[in-house]
């Protein structure tokens, strides 16, 4: 395998020169002979050594007036780097040293970030600098991690209603690309997850959830507990994404560590509404000790329970819905039309016979029973197929000539 040169090759006329004549201005600790003892000697390494070794020069990329010259100065930097051996190594050392200090302003959290896009673009440790910008963006969310901003954009799904399985974020796109490991995931979701705001993490939290097996450590659960409140907080918005949820072994261990955030998952899982109405009957404590608003979790339960009922009947009167939903008669229409507006449900009522017709209805359980009833539908069809496809042929046989 060929060695790296750390020869020094300049991007300009004296570029290393300029660098650290402007360093040089803000340290006084800088050694300006040794550095420039180092670019005569075309030796790169121990340049780069110097410089990164002062703590008051990497102090200076932080606290120069003109952003756009701390900018031009850190890419210089960057461009020595390049030229060594210890690329990785040497890149995380210079992250640190700009995300270490605090950032107590907006101004200082977007030159921090502009340095690190300067990293990010060499195109090594991407997703460790990818890591250290989530971090820093976060203490400005609204500001750096909005949807239209370019790291919040990377967080976002683009969402098709055609698909078979739900889109995943681009981050997740771009991470399956480069073909990032399963521990180096989950920390880029760990502070994903403590930097966006409840309303935009669940997304996050399904995906660090997933990335545990069986060997679940303690943050690892309390990741399994957050998910699961805010799949029962907001069972609609993420559907697809939660459906199979209890199918993954960090949230199964809960049913033994949180035996009631366990049964009330299930509900909202499987479970129709007079299941959720015995549930809080048995446990009213547990919507308050996981701060679950009970209005709420009722008009969920019943577009879910409505649901249910809909995948099991095309045809379904007025009065069973009433029934299932505990509601009064002259309300039904009214959660009819929430559960189409949820988009998990398309139908038609007939207000004259009473009955809600189901067009499409998503399902929210589907095992074995589920492929069955598939089964037998499918055989349903083919011999009603067979049974017209024989009829047109004594048809055309009896009218041949």
């Amino acid at each position: 395998m060929a060695t790296t040169s750390s020869s020094l090759v300049n991007v300009a006329d004296d570029a290393e020169l300029r660098l650290v004549s402007v360093l040089s201005e803000k340290s006084d600790t800088l050694s300006v002979k040794d550095c420039e003892a180092c670019i005569s000697g075309g030796d790169a390494d121990k340049l780069l050594q110097i410089i990164t070794k002062d703590a008051a020069a990497m102090q200076a990329f932080l606290t120069m007036e003109n952003a756009d010259e701390a900018t031009n100065c850190f890419a210089l930097l960057v461009a020595l780097v390049e030229k060594t051996g210890a690329k990785e190594a040497t890149v995380r050392k210079l992250a640190e040293s700009v995300t270490g200090s605090p950032s107590a302003s907006e101004e200082a959290v977007t030159r921090k970030l502009c340095l690190l896009s300067v990293l990010y673009n060499m195109r090594v440790e991407k997703v460790d600098i990818l890591t250290q910008m989530y971090l820093t963006a976060g203490s400005y969310p609204s500001v750096f991690l909005t949807e239209e901003s370019t790291l919040g954009s990377l967080l976002v799904a683009p969402e098709d209603d055609n698909a078979l399985a739900p889109s995943v974020p681009l981050l997740v796109a771009h991470l399956d690309k480069w073909g990032v490991s399963v521990a180096t995931r989950r920390k880029i979701y760990e502070v994903i997850v403590s930097v966006l705001p409840d309303n935009r993490k669940q997304r996050f939290l399904l995906l660090l959830v997933e990335s545990y097996g069986k060997d679940l450590d303690g943050p690892g659960l309390q990741a399994a507990k957050q998910a699961t409140i805010g799949a029962i907080r907001d069972p609609i918005a993420l559907f697809r994404q939660q459906r199979s949820l209890l199918g993954l072994p960090a949230i199964q261990a809960l049913e033994k560590d949180e035996p009631p955030l366990w049964g009330l998952l299930k509900i909202f899982q499987e479970g129709k509404f007079s299941d959720y109405q015995a549930y809080v009957q048995k446990n009213a404590s547990t919507l308050a000790k996981w701060d679950l608003d009970a209005t709420t979790c009722e008009k969920n339960m019943r577009i879910l329970s409505l649901c249910s009922l809909a995948a099991e009947h095309e045809e379904i009167p007025y009065q069973v819905i009433a029934d299932t939903l505990a509601v009064a008669s002259n309300t039904v229409e009214g959660q009819v039309i929430a559960a189409v507006n949820s988009g998990l449900l398309e139908a038609k009522m007939d207000q004259l016979a009473q009955k809600v017709m189901v067009e499409r209805c998503v399902v929210r359980k589907f095992d074995i029973d589920e492929w069955k009833s598939l089964q037998k539908r499918l055989q349903t069809w083919r011999k009603n197929v067979g049974s017209i496809l024989e009829a047109l042929k004594q048809s055309q046989a009896a009218t041949a000539p």
